[in-house]
Order: C-alpha cells, then structure tokens, then sequence
C-alpha cells in the first residue's frame, strides 16, 4: 500500500510532469538585460531585453522590450519588438509594435498593432532562399523551373496548330 504511493508520488515528480507545470522565467519591469537569453522553457519578458531571445515560448508583455532577434515555437506580443521574429506561431496583440522581419507557419495581427517589415511563411522561406543560390552560381535552371517552361511551351504549341488547320478550312 505504502509504495504505491510512493509510485504515484514519483510520477508526479518525473521530469515530463514538471515540464507541464514548469513557471516561465520572467524578466521583471525593472530589469534590464544585456546579453543573449536562451531556454529551453517559457520566458515572459515585462523589462528590457538588448539581445538576441531563443526559447520554447516567448510573451512580451506591453511596456516591455526586445531589441535583437527572436527564435522561438511560439511568441506573444504585447510590447515592442526591434529585430526579426522567427516562430512556428506569432501573435501581435492590439498593442504591439514591431519594426523587423516576421517568419512565421501561423501569424495572427490584432486591430491596433504595428509592423513594419516583411512577414514570410516559415516553410516558404527556405524555398526562396535555395533557388537564388543556385542561379547564383550558375546551375542549370531547378526541376521547378524547366517544369514549369515545359508546361508552358506544351500549352503553347497546341494552341498554334489547332489555329492552322481552322485558317486552312476557313479558306
């Protein structure tokens, strides 16, 4: 009876149940950091961040700041952001103002933020990315690329020989 409690008490203390109910490291109103912040867990940042931010979620709460580059899966945006943002999901609420680039799967603006640069699907950038390379160094066109002149070419040359023999009947 004892060491099935022990058992369940034991449970609750793996390091999967503490994961779900880790606190996020918050960075209070009156800090100000100097330096990069990297974690693997949440961070909730209400002071001033002049660095670079990498974490599982990120909130930036209003009045707060970062000022450097954000990785992270997911990113709440309350306060002002100067840098670019990459995140599987990115929220700007009502009072957020970023200046920065935004590369993102999921983006959600709310009536009242502010963006000032571009914002690029995640997996769509790195598809852009590889075909300047390429045509960069002097390839030989992608697979993408003589598909689509193939396919331009084939609904071109029916369209000129179905022309032909009309104008030949015609006269």
């Amino acid at each position: 009876m004892f060491s099935k409690a022990k058992k369940s008490n034991g449970d609750a203390a793996s390091p999967k149940g503490d994961a779900r109910k880790q606190v996020p490291s918050i960075i209070s109103a009156s800090l100000r950091i100097v330096g990069n912040l990297v974690s693997a867990g949440d961070v909730q940042v209400d002071g001033v961040v002049d660095g670079d931010v990498k974490s599982r979620t990120l909130t930036i709460s209003q009045g707060a700041a970062v000022n450097g580059a954000i990785e992270a899966d997911s990113v709440y945006i309350q306060g002002e952001v100067n840098g670019q943002i990459t995140a599987e999901n990115v929220v700007l609420g009502a009072s957020a103002r970023v200046v920065g680039d935004v590369v993102h799967s999921k983006l959600v603006i709310e009536s009242g933020a502010f963006l000032e640069g571009h914002c690029r699907h995640l997996a769509v950038a790195t598809v852009v990315e590889d075909q300047p390379s390429a045509a960069a160094e002097g390839d030989a066109p992608s697979d993408v690329e003589a598909a689509s002149v193939d396919s331009q070419a084939a609904e071109t040359e029916p369209a000129e020989e179905t022309a032909r023999p009309r104008e030949a009947t015609a006269a």
